[in-house]
């Protein structure tokens, strides 16, 4: 396996709100893209990284039953989320804020991919690219409901609004699935920094380009996220999946 990660501030933001963690051994990768004011979303992707990793850590992996690696990553989703919600009743100049989260972590032969919010992931397959998260946003819901085209989502005013959140509301509803990795397959993580940029097609394009070559696939996509105005922080991690030998 390879891995190449990359967080940027982008051209318009003056802190960055972003947050990550990679642990190849562990095959545990997480992004998340904080929110609220005050620099309180920095506070709050910190806290979520940092308790899902801890969560998480705490206990073999190994030795969990495979069908219940989901129950435990759920939970580990769940207490980040109180953990912010703790910090912000704590803190007056931090009450509101929230993150999205996603994460994969390999166990056995498979990984499992969950999240929160609008910061996605995406498989690369025989240079096809597939979203396979689906957008906790309003927007995302009128496209599902058949409201808006997918050409008038794009521009919605309300295309960031989330519908659910680490932090901020009292419930959430994790996603979460399994996928088989291939032999050279890609598993991209990132915050919507990058994908508000750049569209599906162009980031399949770049990472096909630079093939194997993880870590210029990595700044590539970074840099092209700022020539075309980088409206917020940017977040990339990037898995090239290897067989062991």
């Amino acid at each position: 396996m390879g891995v190449a990660y990359k967080t940027d501030i982008g051209k318009k933001r003056q802190n960055n709100e972003d947050n990550f963690h990679v642990d190849p051994e562990k095959r545990l990768f997480i992004v998340a893209d904080g929110m609220g004011g005050h620099q309180a979303g920095e506070v709050a992707s910190q806290i979520a990284v940092e308790s899902i990793r801890n969560y998480l850590s705490t206990q073999n992996l190994k030795e969990i039953e495979s069908e219940k690696i989901k129950e435990h990553i759920l939970k580990s989703i769940f207490y980040a989320h109180e953990e912010i919600r703790k910090k912000a009743k704590e803190d007056l100049n931090l009450a509101g804020m929230g993150t999205t989260v996603v994460l994969a972590l390999g166990f056995d032969n498979k990984y499992y991919i969950s999240h929160v919010g609008d910061s996605k992931a995406y498989l690369i397959h025989k240079k096809n690219i597939t979203q396979l998260t689906n957008d906790h946003t309003v927007v995302a819901e009128l496209l599902k409901a058949q409201m808006i085209t997918p050409e008038e989502a794009k521009s919605h005013k309300m295309r960031h609004v989330l519908t659910q959140a680490l932090g901020v509301d009292t419930q959430i509803v994790p996603s979460i699935q399994e996928i088989n990795l291939e032999e050279g397959d890609f598993l991209l993580l990132c915050t919507d920094g990058l994908t508000d940029m750049l569209t599906d097609e162009e980031i399949l394009s770049i990472i096909n380009e630079h093939g194997e070559d993880i870590e210029k696939t990595v700044q590539s996509l970074v840099d092209r996220a700022n020539e075309k105005g980088g409206k917020d922080n940017i977040t990339v991690v990037l898995i090239l999946h290897k067989e062991a030998v």
